[in-house]
Protein backbone atom coordinates (compact mmCIF):
# COMPACT_ATOMS: atom_id res chain seq x y z
CA UNK A 1 0.00 0.00 0.00
CA UNK A 2 1.66 3.30 -1.59
CA UNK A 3 0.51 6.22 -1.89
CA UNK A 4 1.70 9.63 -3.11
CA UNK A 5 1.26 13.61 -4.53
CA UNK A 6 -1.59 14.80 -3.22
CA UNK A 7 -3.04 11.93 -1.44
CA UNK A 8 0.48 11.78 0.75
CA UNK A 9 0.06 15.59 1.29
CA UNK A 10 -3.28 15.44 2.98
CA UNK A 11 -2.48 11.98 4.89
CA UNK A 12 0.79 14.33 6.14
CA UNK A 13 -1.24 17.59 7.06
CA UNK A 14 -4.49 15.35 8.73
CA UNK A 15 -1.81 13.64 10.77
CA UNK A 16 -0.47 16.95 12.05
CA UNK A 17 -3.79 19.00 12.11
CA UNK A 18 -5.28 16.09 14.61
CA UNK A 19 -2.33 16.46 16.85
CA UNK A 20 -2.71 19.93 17.26
CA UNK A 21 -6.71 19.10 17.85
CA UNK A 22 -5.56 17.06 20.87
CA UNK A 23 -7.40 14.30 19.07
CA UNK A 24 -5.61 10.97 20.05
CA UNK A 25 -8.32 9.07 18.68
CA UNK A 26 -8.66 10.54 15.55
CA UNK A 27 -5.15 10.98 15.52
CA UNK A 28 -4.60 7.15 15.32
CA UNK A 29 -7.54 5.93 13.40
CA UNK A 30 -6.41 8.44 10.45
CA UNK A 31 -2.48 6.91 11.18
CA UNK A 32 -4.26 3.65 10.55
CA UNK A 33 -5.87 4.00 7.87
CA UNK A 34 -3.23 4.90 5.86
CA UNK A 35 -0.30 3.08 6.84
CA UNK A 36 -1.75 -0.14 8.77
CA UNK A 37 0.92 -1.88 9.47
CA UNK A 38 3.75 -1.15 12.31
CA UNK A 39 4.96 2.24 12.98
CA UNK A 40 8.11 2.97 13.62
CA UNK A 41 8.98 6.13 15.40
CA UNK A 42 12.81 7.82 16.38
CA UNK A 43 11.45 10.58 18.45
CA UNK A 44 14.10 12.84 17.90
CA UNK A 45 16.90 10.89 16.30
CA UNK A 46 19.04 9.17 18.36
CA UNK A 47 16.76 7.98 20.85
CA UNK A 48 15.68 4.25 20.85
CA UNK A 49 13.26 3.43 18.22
CA UNK A 50 9.66 3.30 19.31
CA UNK A 51 8.09 0.51 17.42
CA UNK A 52 4.47 -0.50 17.03
CA UNK A 53 0.86 0.82 17.91
CA UNK A 54 0.86 0.83 21.26
CA UNK A 55 4.57 2.83 21.71
CA UNK A 56 2.90 5.61 19.37
CA UNK A 57 -0.08 5.46 21.91
CA UNK A 58 2.09 5.81 24.99
CA UNK A 59 4.39 8.82 22.69
CA UNK A 60 1.36 10.57 22.74
CA UNK A 61 0.08 10.36 26.03
CA UNK A 62 3.43 11.30 27.37
CA UNK A 63 3.25 14.29 25.55
CA UNK A 64 1.02 15.31 28.25
CA UNK A 65 -2.23 17.16 27.80
CA UNK A 66 -2.09 20.25 25.67
CA UNK A 67 1.29 18.94 24.29
CA UNK A 68 2.57 21.75 21.88
CA UNK A 69 0.94 22.53 18.69
CA UNK A 70 3.41 21.94 15.02
CA UNK A 71 2.87 24.25 12.36
CA UNK A 72 4.05 22.68 9.20
CA UNK A 73 6.66 24.91 7.78
CA UNK A 74 7.47 23.09 4.86
CA UNK A 75 6.04 20.15 3.30
CA UNK A 76 8.52 18.28 0.66
CA UNK A 77 7.12 15.09 -0.61
CA UNK A 78 9.40 12.94 -3.05
CA UNK A 79 8.15 9.43 -3.62
CA UNK A 80 6.64 7.06 -0.11
CA UNK A 81 9.16 9.86 1.67
CA UNK A 82 8.36 13.37 3.10
CA UNK A 83 10.39 16.09 5.00
CA UNK A 84 8.17 18.10 7.07
CA UNK A 85 9.89 20.99 8.91
CA UNK A 86 7.85 22.40 11.66
CA UNK A 87 7.73 25.21 14.21
CA UNK A 88 6.32 23.80 17.44
CA UNK A 89 5.11 25.67 20.77
CA UNK A 90 2.90 25.42 23.91
CA UNK A 91 3.58 26.50 27.36
CA UNK A 92 4.91 23.63 29.60
CA UNK A 93 4.18 24.63 33.38
CA UNK A 94 4.01 28.43 32.82
CA UNK A 95 7.04 28.40 30.44
CA UNK A 96 6.96 29.15 26.55
CA UNK A 97 8.39 26.04 25.15
CA UNK A 98 9.32 26.55 21.67
CA UNK A 99 10.95 23.72 19.58
CA UNK A 100 12.03 24.06 16.08
CA UNK A 101 12.03 20.42 14.10
CA UNK A 102 12.25 18.50 10.94
CA UNK A 103 10.48 15.03 10.47
CA UNK A 104 11.38 12.91 7.54
CA UNK A 105 8.27 9.93 6.92
CA UNK A 106 8.23 6.79 4.60
CA UNK A 107 5.58 4.94 3.74
CA UNK A 108 6.16 1.58 3.23
CA UNK A 109 4.91 -1.35 0.69
CA UNK A 110 3.84 -3.35 2.90
CA UNK A 111 1.45 -0.72 5.08
CA UNK A 112 4.33 -0.15 8.05
CA UNK A 113 5.28 3.83 8.35
CA UNK A 114 8.89 5.31 9.57
CA UNK A 115 9.15 9.11 11.40
CA UNK A 116 12.35 10.24 12.75
CA UNK A 117 12.11 13.78 14.14
CA UNK A 118 15.42 15.98 14.66
CA UNK A 119 14.80 18.13 17.18
CA UNK A 120 16.53 18.91 21.05
CA UNK A 121 15.13 17.24 23.87
CA UNK A 122 14.45 20.60 26.38
CA UNK A 123 16.19 19.14 29.98
CA UNK A 124 13.07 19.81 31.79
CA UNK A 125 11.00 18.22 29.60
CA UNK A 126 9.78 14.57 31.53
CA UNK A 127 9.03 13.37 27.94
CA UNK A 128 12.69 13.74 26.92
CA UNK A 129 13.75 11.18 29.72
CA UNK A 130 11.28 8.31 28.53
CA UNK A 131 11.78 8.97 24.83
CA UNK A 132 15.79 8.88 25.70
CA UNK A 133 15.16 5.21 27.58
CA UNK A 134 11.94 3.55 25.65
CA UNK A 135 12.51 1.38 22.28
CA UNK A 136 15.31 -0.31 20.84
CA UNK A 137 18.34 -0.17 19.10
CA UNK A 138 17.93 1.90 15.65
CA UNK A 139 18.77 -0.66 12.23
CA UNK A 140 21.22 0.91 10.40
Amino acid sequence: MTISGDAYEQFIRGWYDLWNQQDKHGWLAHWKATAPGEPTLEDPVGTPVKRGWDLAEELWDRTGPNHPAVRIEQLILGGAEAVVVCHNEGTYRGETLIIPSVDVWRLNPDGSSAVRSFWEIPDHIPYGKWTARTGSAAAH
